[in-house]
């Protein structure tokens, strides 16, 4: 019997690519590189809880980034609340879908509209 019958040899031999199937192999190729959360500083993290706190009080809108596995996500609303124990903010943002809690923990940035 042939090698190209045995074990991997089939493909091994095979020089040959579709376009298709290397596109779908560069794509599962990213999707397996896991990106990690940035750390923040004490100093950058008292900054971003000053600038929801001043929001939260003027009630003027911030917008703050989410860390997420593929990209970061930006969103822009108002702070309703602040649990400071919880560590969680209560969120309204501008898309329409009403008042959501947010991890701390996730937000690696915010910036107040007036900034902007």
């Amino acid at each position: 019997m042939s090698k190209k019958l045995q074990g991997n040899g089939l493909f091994e031999s095979s020089r040959m690519m579709l376009p298709e199937h290397r596109e779908a192999y560069i794509q599962h190729q990213q999707h397996l590189v896991h990106r990690h959360p940035p750390l923040i500083d004490p100093q950058a993290e008292e900054e971003m809880t000053r600038v929801m706190a001043a929001a939260w009080y003027s009630g003027s809108p911030v917008t703050i980034t989410l860390f997420d596995e593929p990209a970061d996500i930006q969103l822009t609303g108002h702070v309703l609340r602040i649990d400071a124990s919880r560590r969680q903010i209560r969120w309204d943002g501008n898309d329409g879908e009403g008042p959501e809690w947010i991890r701390m923990d996730q937000i690696i940035g915010a910036v107040a509209e007036s900034e902007i």
